[in-house]
């Protein structure tokens, strides 16, 4: 006796496309499935960016809510790819990094007053007992004033040799960890303090980059050319900047 066999159904198909954005290439994961609503969704974790759709969307529906939402995809990959980093314990011989090199952190007390000193491989925190809250706070304030002397120093430095700036935008620097810097629409430019901890490089590539946006608001591909005539080198820079980006943001 002949039985029919039941086909089981479908729930869920997945496949792979790639977006381009800038000199990027972002692998999405596309699921479709049998789902009641009938909207789109789009989600950037660890495990990736994925695009959830149901079975009757268009190819064409899912390329143009990707393309609209590329700038977004990029932004929260740097934010997932920032908050991936150890935490920190701020005690003698872990390494913390400063103008893209790692110090052995040694902790001396007995000084009068608190004070930093880096060199020969070591970052010394003086005046300061093993209080890791302590030490924190010392090396902030440190870190702090170092960036806002030598990122004034770069901003000027730049915005004296870009054809499009007539002087050195504002100035302002916050601790950030899903962002290297911005630039308002009234040209103020905004760094992120933990930069002062990676190469000269890479924050000279950071202030080229918001200084660019002072004249093209945006990441078109003009803005792009821009970058590569004020600085040729910019996609390597940025790539360093990418490699340690998870480490310098630690707290």
């Amino acid at each position: 006796m002949l039985r029919a066999l039941k086909s089981k159904r479908v729930t869920e198909l997945r496949s792979q496309q790639q977006l381009r954005y800038s000199d990027q290439t972002i692998v999405i994961t596309i699921i479709r499935s049998r789902r009641r609503r009938r909207k789109l969704s789009l989600q950037v974790g660890r495990s990736g960016v994925v695009l959830r759709a149901p079975f009757s969307t268009l190819q064409a529906d899912i390329d143009e809510m990707l393309i609209r939402n590329r700038d977004w995809i990029c932004q929260r990959q740097q934010v997932v790819f920032l908050q991936q980093g150890d935490v920190l314990r701020f005690q003698s011989g872990e390494l913390h990094d400063y103008l893209g090199a790692p110090l052995a952190l040694r902790i001396v007390a007995g000084a009068r007053r608190a004070k930093v000193l880096a060199g020969d491989g070591e970052l010394c925190v003086h005046g300061v007992n093993d209080d890791s809250e302590q030490v924190r706070r010392v090396l902030q304030q440190w870190y702090l004033r170092q960036a806002q002397q030598l990122f004034a120093e770069r901003l000027a430095l730049w915005a004296s040799r870009l054809p499009w700036l007539s002087g050195v935008p504002e100035l302002r620097l916050r601790r950030m960890r899903s962002r290297w810097g911005s630039c308002s629409a009234e040209g103020r430019i905004c760094l992120n303090t933990h930069l002062i901890k990676a190469d000269l490089r890479c924050i000279d590539y950071v202030i080229v980059h918001e200084l660019c946006h002072i004249q093209e608001f945006n990441h078109s591909p003009r803005f792009y050319a821009l970058m590569t005539e004020a600085m040729p080198e910019w996609r390597q820079c940025k790539a360093e900047l990418e490699a340690v980006g998870a480490r310098i943001v630690r707290e």
